[in-house]
């Protein structure tokens, strides 16, 4: 079997690594630098370098993903701070799925028929078993394997 790294995607969206400037961010959204940099002293975006005064704003991609999930509230009636809520409140169950998958992604294999199965580390209740997830159809399927044997 093949073994992806740890490293192969993990590392870009679990660091942040995907960021863009106000200016693309503001193209995205059709938020106006302006109103983005208002946004951003009330509190309700980020940039990801706020601690790096006179850098450009650079903005990691859960910022875009809120900037413009607001803006469209926005656009739908909300106010400025409703909408920062009702997008906060949205948003929780989607970083409770991002931090469980990154947390617990370690690689990938590809059997030798092709099939990929994601390792998501130890099992807790039997850390001798790595547990791994897999595409059978359109169905998630679990399999564990043996981490104490090599290819098992």
């Amino acid at each position: 079997m093949t073994n992806g790294t740890r490293a192969d995607l993990r590392e870009l969206f679990y660091k942040g690594q995907l960021t863009i400037g106000i200016s693309e961010l503001s193209r995205m959204t059709g938020v106006s630098p302006r109103q983005l940099r208002y946004w951003q002293k009330k509190g309700y975006i980020i940039p990801k370098n706020e601690d790096e005064p006179g850098q450009a704003r650079v903005y990691t991609m859960k910022m875009v993903i809120k900037a413009a999930a607001m803006s469209n509230l926005l656009q739908t009636g909300y106010t400025l701070k409703a909408a920062a809520a009702q997008v906060d409140e949205r948003m929780r169950p989607a970083q409770t799925i991002y931090h469980l998958l990154a947390d617990r992604y370690q690689g990938y294999e590809v059997a030798d028929n092709g099939q990929i199965l994601v390792d998501l580390g130890p099992f807790d209740p039997q850390p001798d078993q790595e547990l791994f997830v897999k595409l059978v159809g359109d169905k998630v399927k679990f399999e564990l394997k043996d981490n104490s044997r090599p290819d098992s």
